[in-house]
């Protein structure tokens, strides 16, 4: 990826990031969440506060009231207050973590919503971090889903490093994966990006059939393994409840 290329992406990663969050997030916030250099984040910051596609809040950046819900994020916006409640409902229901994640432009998962459970223990993950599309249930049905040339870039052998020893980072058996995923409609994963965590997650499309995210339900493995049918059939229910809704907002026929 060239630098001009590379800049376009970076602008767009944070004007997304903006409509996932209501608090005001600094310098260092957004540096942490893109993972980027301090330095490149103050750079955006003010480049977007200049054109005014950001304001000052104290310390730290918020998109204007008149952009919020507007066609920056658009969708996503609308995604994100369809699936509070949704994820609310999941959690209650299946005692364990809901989250939304997106791909990022750099070709990796951003958690940009979660309900965590209210058992002691628990699956729990930042919204801050970013992490690998290949080793997260999110990841791979979202890539599931995604243009060939995309996910292309996203298996390059170099960037298949084991996270933990369950990962798994042959791109040909990741690949049947992704083949399996768009056969089951769901993707399980197993302590390939967390020891010790497993889950499950299913495409939530936009109005016009594009991959927009992946919802999940996370819980310690152990707990999963037990619960686990229960599990798949919550994430693909409120999933494709979600994709209806996206698409009856946008005047299109639901999905059968």
């Amino acid at each position: 990826m060239n630098e001009t290329v590379k800049s376009a992406t970076r602008v767009l990663d944070l004007l997304e990031l903006f409509t996932t969050v209501t608090e005001p997030l600094g310098v260092s916030e957004v540096g942490k969440r893109l993972e980027i250099p301090k330095s490149s984040a103050q750079a955006l910051l003010l480049t977007l506060l200049g054109r005014g596609y950001l304001v000052r809040h104290g310390e730290g950046y918020t998109l204007p009231a008149e952009l919020r819900g507007g066609w920056i994020g658009g969708s996503r916006s609308r995604l994100l207050a369809l699936a509070a409640p949704v994820m609310k409902r999941m959690a209650e229901e299946s005692g364990e973590s809901a989250f939304v994640g997106v791909m990022t432009g750099g070709g990796k998962v951003r958690y940009v919503a979660k309900e965590v459970s209210s058992k002691e223990v628990r699956y729990d993950a930042s919204l801050a971090h970013l992490r690998p599309a290949y080793c997260t249930s999110i990841g791979l049905v979202i890539l599931a889903h995604t243009p060939d040339a995309q996910v292309a870039r996203c298996l390059k052998a170099d960037l298949l490093v084991p996270v933990t020893s369950r990962t798994e980072t042959n791109p040909e058996k990741i690949r049947q994966l992704l083949s399996k995923a768009r056969s089951d409609g769901y993707v399980e994963v197993r302590d390939a990006n967390v020891e010790g965590a497993s889950g499950v997650s299913a495409p939530i499309f936009g109005s016009q059939g594009e991959i927009l995210a992946g919802l999940n339900l996370g819980a310690p493995s152990s707990r999963y393994e037990q619960a686990r049918k229960d599990l798949i059939r919550i994430v693909c229910r409120e999933a494709g409840a979600i994709t209806n809704s996206l698409r009856s907002h946008a005047g299109q026929p639901s999905a059968a």
